[in-house]
């Protein structure tokens, strides 16, 4: 493996692929721990180094990205009411196995948008989310040159993350509605009183322009929230 070195990306591609092909891996590894609805699955892939029967190279699936239309409630106004959905699509899911390099993420990264860009030429904004509830600022989208607009887009309320002892796991929201019903501060307290809560931070956006260097700069001089210096 590769450790901290640099990756040699000329072994590395990403294909189109489909979700039962990668749905284990986005389950199991990734740390949301759950599917999400998306358009454009592409497995990442390493040669081994190995021939095949048919004495080609063999190629090990090493990771996975997902990108999808975003199915926040006006998720693509809040960047610009000049978007229509259809031009709009968020990056879900990435997760690479460890051990193939430093520079692996932003170079499939890269190569992934470069495919959205031939196959969907309708699609202008690429957004994606870091979560800082999972130590995530955004390193590898200000590495590949995205643009920062903080954390402060979503009108969210605050949001609370719950737990039933100090030996048990953390849960959010939405699996604690699952579980009892309810998930709002007040609602939870009423059926357990005794529940551990914290506070959840809003997540850090992101934004990749697609479009042309004309389009970029209108929609740039038309956004909700301004362009912010990175964390």
């Amino acid at each position: 493996m590769l450790e901290d070195k640099y990756c040699d990306t000329s072994k590395v591609t990403i294909e189109r692929t489909t979700k039962d092909v990668v749905y284990d891996m986005v389950v199991n590894k990734h740390y949301a721990g759950r599917w999400t609805g998306s358009t454009d699955v592409f497995g990442i892939y390493y040669e081994s180094g190995e021939h095949s029967f048919f004495d080609e190279m063999e190629k090990k699936l090493i990771g996975v990205i997902l990108y999808g239309y975003t199915v926040a409630r006006n998720g693509v106004k809040s960047i610009s009411e000049s978007l229509e959905n259809k031009e709009v699509l968020e990056l879900k899911r990435l997760w690479i196995e460890d051990g193939y390099g430093s520079n692996i993420e932003s170079y499939v990264i890269a190569q992934s948008l470069k495919q959205i860009r031939k196959d969907k030429p309708e699609v202008k904004v690429i957004m994606s989310y870091a979560d800082p509830g999972e130590n995530h600022i955004g390193t590898i989208y200000k590495a590949t040159n995205w643009l920062y607009q903080g954390n402060k887009v979503s009108h969210a309320g605050s949001m609370y993350q719950y737990r039933f002892g100090d030996d048990e796991q953390w849960l959010s929201p939405r699996a604690l509605q699952a579980k009892i019903g309810v998930c709002g501060l007040k609602d939870v307290l009423k059926v357990y009183p005794n529940i551990q809560y914290k506070l959840i931070e809003h997540k850090h956006r992101y934004l990749y322009f697609l479009c042309s260097k004309g389009e970029k700069k209108q929609l740039i001089n038309n956004l909700k929230h301004p362009i912010k210096e990175y964390v």
